[in-house]
């Protein structure tokens, strides 16, 4: 249903309501006129009460019409009832003007009413319609009463001039009918204008009552969501409260903002240390921690910031009279949109770990120790047979015994680099530091291979500058670093091939690379390969032998003087591994 349709039911009641009230009042007008104006105005007194009570009968009749109307929604029969509303009117009034003396009376001012009410019922141009009807009819009674085809009633006993004369009577009905298309064009003009607004009106309050629904509705989703965030936020906090180890935030202006009951006990954080302020240099580190955490720790940085801003260092704290070790985890927080929250360091504990780890190492060292006193007995006493210092051997027996002198000797290297492991890890790989030349240890592991070297015709390279200064390392390491780099190359550099070592000196740095063109590494082993035990997987079937202990013990080595070690290399074209070292005072001293 349209606001037209809406305007239509109101202005019938409006119609049907006013009927009750303007019947009397010309029923009074009528009275009044008799009893104060003059005794000879003519007055049927019967007449007018039954015509009102027509016009009520009728009127109670479209009351009960318009009922009906209202609860079935018939528009067409709403559009009759408006018509018949009209008529009504126009045959009351015509009725009326006729009894109160035609041309006489002033009652043709009732025809303004049905005017009017057109323009609200139809349209602007039933409002004109209208008014041209009732033009029409006054117009028309005029001149049916002045030939006497209607009888005419004088209304005041006697004839006047509008009676006497055609010419004066049309004058003024004719004036009053442009009175009447005047009322009619404003009223359909005031009555399209109002419906209008009520038209725009009504749009704005559809669409604000749309709008209003969404928001209802967006209000729900929001209580929704706040519920389940609340639920949770609820269940985020109990998951952090139960957690046996600690975590701490950090907001965005790099204050505390959480803390889990296990950072308390474990580091002695306490509610009173929210909102305290941490220094943002080396990552948030442990040790910009000094002045809160209440515990003595030490703190070890096990890795460099990454790409995924993610950061690791080692804390240990004593625990229950107990020596603790915690991974410490610092990762920055961001919401969906990427946009930073703030840090969360978050420990796990890996005493047992490192405890099994320790174990180990122990168990290592110990089986090494008691595997290479007697590897270096059956060493030397194949030696001794080797040499014939005991007498002649035949050449069977002479080869026979030089492989299993060159097995032996394999596993006292394997035995000597799982006791150099076993030392790293438990901080006993001693180093002895002094200015040493590079190009000495390089010379001595060249002239251990040179053998092996030859028997394969690989060619070597060398470029260095003429004038090396001294370095400060640990010599005998270095030459560690130098002797597994070099036997990886010549291993696994085909026959014919080439290997070049480059040395080079920055100002405060020297650089070393040692470069094949063999093998190569597979690209998903090269996160592996400084690991303890790990060997690339083509290489395996190449050769069965090795610990793959050796690049674990190079990088060692290498970081401990104060360097890094690094690599690059494609499968089936070669590898290059690369080293530097400090030149002078920043080398590490070890123990």
């Amino acid at each position: 249903m349209d606001i037209f349709y809406e305007r239509k039911l109101e202005m019938n009641g409006w119609l049907m309501k006013a009927r009750w009230f303007y019947g009397i009042g010309v029923l009074i007008i009528g009275l009044l006129s008799k009893i104060i104006s003059n005794s000879n105005v003519n007055f049927n007194f019967g007449r007018m009460i039954m015509m009102l009570v027509i016009f009520y009968s009728i009127n109670i009749l479209f009351i009960l019409y318009l009922k009906k109307i209202k609860k079935s929604k018939d528009e067409k029969g709403l559009q009759i009832l408006s018509f018949l509303q009209m008529a009504l009117e126009l045959v009351i009034i015509v009725a009326i003007l006729h009894s109160a003396g035609g041309i006489e009376s002033i009652s043709y001012v009732f025809f303004f009413m049905p005017i009017v009410s057109a323009a609200f019922l139809f349209s602007p141009k039933g409002s004109i319609i209208t008014a041209l009807v009732c033009s029409f009819l006054f117009n028309a009674l005029v001149v049916l009463e002045h030939y006497g085809i209607v009888s005419h009633i004088y209304r005041y006993g006697v004839p006047t001039l509008e009676t006497q004369d055609l010419g004066i009577a049309l004058t003024k009905s004719i004036t009053t009918s442009i009175f009447y298309l005047i009322i009619g064009f404003y009223s359909g003009y005031g009555s399209k204008m109002l419906f209008t607004r009520e038209k725009m009106v009504t749009e704005k309050t559809k669409e604000l009552f749309k709008i209003n629904k969404e928001l209802d509705n967006k209000i729900n989703d929001l209580n929704t969501e706040r519920k389940k965030t609340e639920e949770a936020h609820n269940k985020t906090a109990a998951i952090i409260s139960n957690l046996a180890d600690p975590i701490i935030v950090l907001d965005t202006e790099n204050k505390i903002s959480l803390i889990n009951p296990a950072s308390r006990d474990v580091l002695g954080l306490s509610p009173q240390d929210l909102g305290r302020e941490i220094v943002s240099s080396d990552n948030y580190s442990m040790d910009n921690f000094k002045g809160i955490i209440k515990k003595d720790y030490q703190v070890k940085k096990i890795s460099e910031i990454s790409k995924k801003e993610v950061f690791y260092e080692e804390l240990i704290t004593n625990f229950h009279d107990t020596e603790h070790t915690y991974k410490v985890i610092t990762a920055k927080i961001a919401d969906y949109k990427g946009e930073h929250l703030g840090v969360m360091k978050i420990f796990y504990n890996v005493t047992r770990e490192k405890n099994l780890d320790k174990m180990k190492s122990e168990f290592i060292s110990i089986a090494a120790h008691q595997l290479r006193t007697p590897l270096s007995a059956i060493k030397w006493s194949i030696k001794l047979v080797l040499d014939e210092d005991e007498g002649k051997i035949n050449e069977g027996q002479k080869t026979l015994l030089t492989k299993g002198y060159a097995s032996n000797e394999r596993v006292i290297n394997l035995v000597n680099d799982m006791l150099n492991v076993s030392r790293i890890e438990e901080g006993r790989f001693g180093y002895s530091f002094a200015h040493e030349d590079f190009a000495d240890a390089l010379n001595v592991v060249l002239s251990t291979l040179e053998n092996e070297i030859r028997e394969r015709k690989i060619e070597v390279a060398i470029k260095k500058p003429d004038n090396l200064s001294l370095v400060l390392m640990d010599k005998q390491k270095i030459i560690l670093v130098l002797q597994n780099l070099l036997e990886n190359a010549v291993k696994y550099t085909p026959e014919k091939g080439k290997i070049d070592i480059t040395v080079e000196q920055g100002k405060s740095h020297l650089h070393v690379f040692v470069k094949d063109n063999g093998v190569g590494i597979p690209k998903e082993d090269k996160k592996k390969m400084f690991s303890k035990f790990f060997r690339a997987s083509n290489v395996i079937r190449m050769q069965t032998e090795g610990s793959g202990l050796g690049l674990f013990i190079c990088k060692n080595v290498i970081e401990t003087h104060g360097g890094r070690i690094k690599f690059t290399s494609e499968e089936g074209k070669g590898t290059e591994f690369s080293f530097t070292m400090p030149i002078g005072k920043n080398a590490k001293k070890g123990s």
